[in-house]
Formats: structure tokens, C-alpha cells, sequence
């Protein structure tokens, strides 16, 4: 895998990232690779970044041995040093140097959008497991698994760091295909910088993730989505999505695939039954029609569904294959449906105005529902515009709602609900406690009525003051409900 530093630096000189290199440091072979000083052990290879670095994280690498290390300034520190125009982008190629470009040995599918990264995540990863089981890792929102282990994700896109480690033990377990979701995020903070997508698939995109620990404005994000778009080969854009000439002009140079329900595209979407049970549909591809039936519901369901079977047939995948891995497919908490004496229950991870928009429609145009309770908060440090979304469309669909905790961090969760509350006239209550507010939502409910637990998905903890604690999970506590008043 890794090399010596001189490979290094000239990578870097050839990048135009390079400031300068301590002398003597070409032979140099560091042991690990790291940016967490408590990680830090010795040989190590340091990076010195993030906002709110600290000269004392580089000091305690030190003590712990850390071989060198790489910033934009020099710390003073009496130990070798590389020093960078652009920490982050620097990071990026010291990371898939050190673990040998591993995202180079295998296929690569990228998928961004506001909604519906993970879903469609999930659906590739099951064609592609029907196709060849146990070739395929997946790194998203809900999870990293690298084709034999899984662990928690606590974002997107990883650090570069950790995603090179994770590309590194995908290959050792034999994995020769991963997909990926990529965030906006990812693009802003040069998390993928470098990294090749034989396929990339842009869903959509829509206001969201604007202020201050997101993007500045909407031109900002708009923009870092559509960036992602040049790292790629082939490209599968939605048709309908906003801002389609600005996704277009990104995708300059590339083969570009269309899908919608525009007979114009590549994969035309047709005949949607939905039900209760899942939805069946129809996709024309290069002059032939293919039907599909799959236990996901919601037509935002089908385009995700049409997305990432176009990149199966991309891959050349056969038509059987694909109808065989969507057919019976789960997501972790993406509209997950139980029931209990003629009350339908969602669980889904929607927390944006796109979201919540598609989960309310599927909701009416599936259910017909009599009455809808919906159960919500909104994640504290995140833009206000989220919050007057979520509000504004409450107050269009549901009928009855309860305001509660949804990763509050360092915020009030009283004080997000109120805010929330401000665009509600329908009957409201706040109710801090998530799991007795999804109790008081399912005691109200009534045969023929749907309640909507949106926010939280299959996560098991809440973010609080900075730290991840545990949660029972909106599908447990509502097993939990369903035991008490049986």
C-alpha cells in the first residue's frame, strides 16, 4: 500500500498543492495515517486540519510518535513537516496514496441528491447482490459495510481518512463494487477529491443544508452538487429535477443518461400501480419496455427504483437479474410501513422540504387515509428555512401533529418546536420526549388513519450536545406500543 513521502510530495507538486517539504523527509515510510490525535501512535503520518484545529492536537501526535505531519502553516513544531496550499484537498491525495488507491480497484457507483441517496443506495447494492452476492459494499447515511463488516455511519460521505480506509478494506474482503452516496458537503470539504465514478447518479436537488455549518446560500450548495458531476464518466440525471440546465452545463464531456416519465428519456417511467403492498411500473430502455413490481411504495420510490436500474443496465446487468433484487427490498428506515387494528404506521428518515413533500403524497395516494397524524422535529444548527418547511407542510397534509426531538445538539428542543409551530394552525403539541410523543400519536389514531414518524429512520441515537445518545429507535418504540395495547 503506502510508499515513501517523496512519492508524496511530488504527487502533490503535480496536484499545485505543494508549498514545501522538511529536508530529508523523501525516505521517510510513515506506519499509519491519521487527522485524530487520540488515533496518533508511532510512525504515524499527521494531517493538521479541520475549523477548529488546535496546535495542541499536533503536540500530543507528537508525544504519541507521530512520524510528520502536513498543514498550511508551519506549527512549530519540532517534527517533519509537508506544508500545503490546501489542507483538505492534500488530505484527499495523501489518503489515497497511502492506501494505495484502492477506489481504483474496483467499480465505483456516486449518488447525490437531496433526497433519496440512501434508497437508491440500497436498491443498487440489492440488483447488485443479486447479481453477485458479497461483491458489493456500500457506504451511506445508515451504514459503512464493507462487504463483511458494518459499522455506524455518522456521515454521508466520510472523512478521507476513514473513506480510503474503508475502499481499502472493501478490496481486502473482496469486493469489487461499492456504492456510495455523496453529499454536498463531501464536495465542499474535498472529501472525494480525486476519486473516479465510472457511474454517477444525480437525483435531484432542492433548498436545503443552507447555513452556517452548511453551505452559505443556495447557489453555494446548488453548485457543490453539481460539481461531483465532473469526477464522473457516465452520468444518469433526473429529468425533473430543479436547476436541470445549470445539472446539464456540469455535465459537460460525459455520456449523460436521462429518466423520467418524459417519453425523451433514456428510462422512461410508465404505468405506476400503487398499493399498499409495493408498486409495479414499467421502464422503456433502448426501444423495449421492462416491468417491475417491488415492495417499495410512493412514485419518488419508482424514479429512485428507475435510477439505479439504469445503472444496472449501465453495468450489464440482465433484466431478470434486476427484477430479482428489487422485488423484495428493504431500506432501513425509508418508508417502512407496519400496521396495527386498521392504523397504518410510517417510519421514514425524511428532514427536508423534498422529503417530507414525497412522504406526505405517497402517504394520501397509497392510504387514502382518514386522518393523518404526523410525528416530527427538525436537527438543531441547521438552517431556519427547514423548520418553515416542515411547518408549512404540515399544516397542508397532516391533521394532527406532534413537535419533538430530532437530533436537538446544542439547541432547545422546545425552542426548535416553537419555531416549527410558528406555520402550524392545525391541532399541535409539543412533546419533548420522542418516544412518548409517537405514544400519544398512535393513542389518537384511529382505524383508517396514518401516522408518520419522520426524522430519525432505523437511527438508534439522538445527537445532543455533541454527543450520540442512544435511542430505542422510532420502529422499536413503536413495537413497544403495539405490545402495551395489544
Amino acid at each position: 500500500m503506502k510508499g515513501t513521502i517523496g512519492e508524496l510530495t511530488a504527487l502533490l507538486e503535480e496536484e499545485g498543492l505543494l508549498l514545501m517539504a522538511s529536508d530529508g523527509i523523501g525516505s521517510l515510510a510513515p506506519a499509519s495515517f491519521t487527522t485524530n490525535s487520540r488515533e496518533a501512535s508511532e510512525g504515524a503520518f499527521f494531517v493538521c486540519k479541520g475549523y477548529t484545529f488546535k496546535k495542541e492536537y499536533l503536540e500530543m501526535a507528537a508525544e504519541k510518535g507521530a512520524m510528520l505531519y502536513m498543514a498550511e502553516m508551519d506549527f512549530g513544531v519540532e517534527l517533519p513537516h509537508i506544508l500545503v496550499t490546501d489542507i483538505r484537498k492534500a488530505a484527499s491525495v495523501a489518503a489515497r496514496w497511502f492506501y494505495g488507491y484502492p477506489g481504483e480497484k474496483m467499480y465505483v457507483t456516486g449518488i447525490t441528491g437531496t433526497k433519496g441517496k440512501t434508497t437508491t443506495a440500497y436498491i443498487l447494492k440489492s440488483i447488485l447482490d443479486a447479481a453477485r452476492p458479497g461483491k458489493t459494499a456500500i457506504f451511506s447515511t445508515m451504514e459503512i459495510n464493507t462487504g463483511r463488516e458494518s459499522r455506524i455511519s455518522h456521515l454521508t460521505t466520510p472523512e478521507p481518512a476513514e473513506l480510503q480506509s474503508y475502499f481499502r478494506e472493501a478490496v481486502d474482503n473482496g469486493c469489487d463494487h461499492v456504492v456510495m452516496e455523496v453529499s454536498s458537503q463531501a464536495m465542499k470539504l474535498s472529501r472525494v477529491y480525486g476519486e473516479r465514478f465510472p457511474i454517477g447518479i444525480f437525483l435531484n436537488v432542492d433548498e436545503d443544508h443552507i447555513g452556517g455549518k452548511e453551505h452559505a446560500t443556495l447557489e453555494e450548495y446548488v453548485g457543490c452538487k453539481i460539481s461531483f458531476l465532473a469526477q464522473c464518466d457516465t452520468v444518469i440525471v433526473n429529468r425533473e429535477t430543479r436547476f436541470f440546465e445549470q445539472v446539464m452545463a456540469g455535465c459537460a464531456g460525459k455520456k449523460v443518461l436521462l429518466y423520467g416519465h418524459d417519453e425523451t428519456c433514456d428510462g422512461v417511467i410508465r404505468s405506476i400501480e400503487p398499493s399498499a403492498s409495493g408498486s409495479r411500473f414499467e421502464v422503456g430502455w433502448q426501444g423495449k419496455w421492462y416491468a417491475f413490481e417491488t415492495s417499495l411504495v410512493g412514485r419518488f420510490n419508482v424514479e429512485n427504483l428507475t435510477a439505479a436500474i439504469l445503472a444496472a443496465f449501465v453495468m450489464g446487468i440482465d433484466p431478470g437479474t434486476i427484477q430479482e433484487g428489487i422485488r423484495y427490498i428493504h431500506i432501513p428506515g425509508r418508508m417502512m410501513l407496519m400496521e396495527h387494528r386498521g392504523i397504518h404506521i410510517v417510519v421514514d428518515y425524511a428532514h427536508n422540504y423534498l422529503s417530507f413533500l414525497n412522504v406526505y403524497k405517497a402517504v394520501l395516494e397509497t392510504f387514502a387515509p382518514k386522518h393523518v397524524h404526523s410525528v416530527f422535529g427538525s436537527a438543531g444548527e441547521r438552517s431556519a428555512v427547514r423548520r418553515r418547511d416542515m411547518g408549512e407542510l404540515a399544516e397542508k397534509y397532516a391533521d394532527y401533529v406532534y413537535l419533538t426531538a430530532d437530533d436537538p445538539g446544542y439547541e432547545n428542543v422546545v425552542d426548535i418546536c416553537k419555531e416549527i409551530k410558528c406555520h402550524i394552525t392545525k391541532p399541535c403539541r409539543i412533546i419533548p420526549d420522542r418516544e412518548e410523543a409517537i405514544g400519544a400519536a398512535l393513542d389518537a389514531a384511529k382505524p383508517g388513519d396514518v401516522v408518520i414518524l419522520a426524522g430519525k429512520g432505523a437511527e438508534v441515537t439522538q445527537r445532543i450536545r455533541g454527543e450520540f445518545v442512544p435511542y430505542i429507535s422510532d420502529a422499536k418504540a413503536v413495537q413497544r406500543w403495539i405490545k402495551e395495547n395489544s
